[in-house]
């Protein structure tokens, strides 16, 4: 009996894998078909909800920009609204006592505002947190500004980034310790300020540095692209630009040994980075070369010289009228 429902059970498999898929499976529903009418009430509706969806956004947003260009009024008012942010998202949506709410708004403050009040004389090895926080609060302003652009209208933050990048130099000597890092944490996706608001997803733009203190990224991800789209020719005083504030930049942030070794590690092959970036895109190749042929030859020392000479000699060999091996021949 056993043998005899084994056989059947063996029959019955082999009759459905001899199955076609066209007999094993249920046809494809069919896309349904909108009528004229149909598809012209949907869009019309469409059109509406996003005029409205767009309003309310920018309503929105104009209002937190508003809140973030009072903030970096002043220090005093920075260090307000951080504090009423952190309380908010770290006491009142937890729902903490009234009393742990004002206690850790107090000790934020407190924290934040004792080296303003020690004086210009007070030992400089945790920054200016009023400075730092401001800073980080304006490049949250300007983020919020470069997602909402349109890229016609993108090239607008250039003059408004290059200012912040010139404030964030001179303010370089107040931005040690944990002020340093305090402008990450003032517009950082884990900022208070960020959480508050809900701001994580304006946070994302192509050709925009989320980093506050990273200057090469700002020159890499925003100004050189679109100096290479709108002026060109302008990309080799941009880049200067950029060497020139990073080197000011790192000195007031480094240690004297640290900045010699940057002076001898890490300028040479910024130098070298520069050439290079003309070359595949800037005005004149010509140039472009001999800048690559002046860093080897100012720093031949350099680690990254071998290779620097390697692909100075490619390029040349690229570039020459006639290819070495066949001048030789001839």
């Amino acid at each position: 009996m056993k043998s005899a429902v084994l056989l059947m059970l063996l029959a019955s498999a082999a009759s459905l894998s001899a199955q076609t898929p066209s007999e094993s499976a249920s046809p494809a529903a069919e896309a349904p078909k909108l009528t004229e009418a149909q598809v012209n009430s949907v869009l019309d509706q469409l059109k509406v909800l996003e005029a409205d969806i767009l309003a309310k956004r920018g309503s929105n947003l104009s209002s937190v920009l508003a809140k973030l260009s009072s903030a970096i009024s002043s220090d005093q008012a920075a260090i307000k609204f951080y504090t009423d942010c952190d309380v908010l998202v770290n006491s009142e949506r937890k729902e903490a006592s009234k009393t742990e709410a004002r206690q850790r708004a107090e000790q934020i403050e407190k924290n934040m505002e004792r080296k303003s009040k020690a004086g210009a004389g007070a030992d400089d090895e945790e920054g200016d947190n009023g400075i730092a926080l401001r800073l980080g609060l304006r490049y949250l302003m300007l983020t919020l500004e470069a997602h909402e652009s349109k890229d016609d209208d993108f090239k607008k933050m250039v003059p408004k980034l290059q200012s912040y990048i010139q404030d964030l130099v001179a303010s370089a000597p107040k931005l040690h310790g944990r002020a340093f890092g305090m402008i990450n944490r003032a517009c950082g996706a884990n900022s208070p300020v960020v959480q508050a608001y809900q701001l994580d997803r304006y946070l994302n733009r192509e050709h925009w540095s989320r980093d506050p203190s990273n200057i090469g990224g700002m020159y890499q991800a925003t100004l050189f692209h679109v100096a290479k789209t709108e002026a060109k020719d302008s990309l080799p005083t941009i880049w200067d630009s950029r060497i020139n504030n990073e080197g000011v930049f790192r000195k007031e942030q480094m240690s004297e040994p640290e900045y010699l070794l940057w002076l001898q590690n890490e300028l040479p092959a910024l130098r070298w980075e520069r050439a290079s970036y003309l070359y595949e895109n800037g005005p004149s190749v010509i140039n472009a070369m001999a800048d690559m042929l002046k860093v080897i030859k100012e720093f031949p020392a350099h680690a990254d010289a071998p290779k620097w000479v390697n692909e100075l000699r490619l390029k040349v060999n690229e570039s020459a009228a006639v290819p070495p091996s066949a001048a030789a021949g001839s």
